[in-house]
């Protein structure tokens, strides 16, 4: 065998080993530093996307408190990272930052038919303007006449 070979089959191997070897001690790094900073009282996101505040840490179980206050158990190893809670910001005279849609606090404003020409009536058959069936509520094929 020739001698380069070997050479380069041991150089590969080398190289191979100290990538998975570094790249586990950041790992176990990041997994320590984590572990610091999770305590009760911080804000944590988990694996999921779910934030709550941390309550109370036993052993491999950590207690979470939602924004709501509503309290839920998650294992350790699902908290992904200590980070706040991405909430809008909100500017007293303007309301939320980016929110310019004004949404009506009740449905009675809503028209469901409003611009198509239809009309809806509740418990009936759709109807257009002229009184004539659009579509047969069993079928959903249109119908020559209205039912009564």
């Amino acid at each position: 065998m020739d001698p380069t070979i070997i050479i380069f089959l041991a150089l590969m191997i080398g190289m191979m080993w100290f990538v998975t070897s570094r790249g586990k001690k950041q790992a176990a790094a990041q997994r320590d530093m984590l572990a610091k900073t999770v305590v009760p009282g911080a804000s944590v996101m988990t694996i999921g996307g779910f934030f709550g505040r941390v309550v109370d840490i036993d052993g491999d179980v950590v207690t979470l408190e939602s924004p709501s206050g509503v309290e839920t158990i998650w294992l350790k190893s699902a908290i992904k990272e200590v980070k706040e809670p991405p909430f809008a910001v909100v500017d007293e005279d303007e309301g939320v930052t980016g929110a310019s849609a004004v949404v009506p606090d009740d449905a009675s404003s809503l028209d469901p038919g409003a611009g198509t020409g239809t009309q809806f009536r509740p418990g009936g058959p759709e109807v257009d303007g002229s009184g004539r069936l659009t579509r047969d509520d069993e079928s959903g094929e249109p119908g020559a006449t209205p039912r009564a």
